[in-house]
C-alpha cells in the first residue's frame, strides 16, 4: 500500500476543508483515475467534483490513463470561470 498525497486548491479545498488529502492507496493503484476513485472512496464530499477536475504533476498536466506520480502527488485543479 502506498500513500497519495492530493493537492486541493478553490472549491475542493472548501469541500475537503483542507489543501491537502493523503490516502493510503492499495495494491493495484497504478492510474491517475485509479488514485481518484480510491480519493472519491474515501472523500465522498470531493467525488462528485473531481470529473471535472485537471490533475497536475509538478508544473505538468497528466491524464487519468497515466501511471501514478512516482513522488506520489497530485494536484486537482477545479475549473474556473469568471468575466
Amino acid at each position: 500500500m502506498k500513500s497519495i498525497v492530493f493537492e486541493l486548491f478553490a472549491t475542493l479545498e472548501r469541500l475537503a476543508g483542507s489543501a491537502t488529502c493523503r490516502v493510503d492507496a492499495p495494491d493495484g493503484t497504478h492510474t491517475v483515475a485509479d488514485a481518484l476513485a480510491v480519493l472519491a472512496l474515501a472523500r465522498p464530499e470531493l467525488a462528485a467534483s473531481l470529473e471535472r477536475c485537471a490533475c497536475v504533476s509538478g508544473d505538468t498536466i497528466v491524464r487519468r490513463a497515466d501511471p501514478v506520480p512516482a513522488d506520489g502527488h497530485i494536484a486537482l485543479l477545479p475549473p474556473v470561470a469568471g468575466g
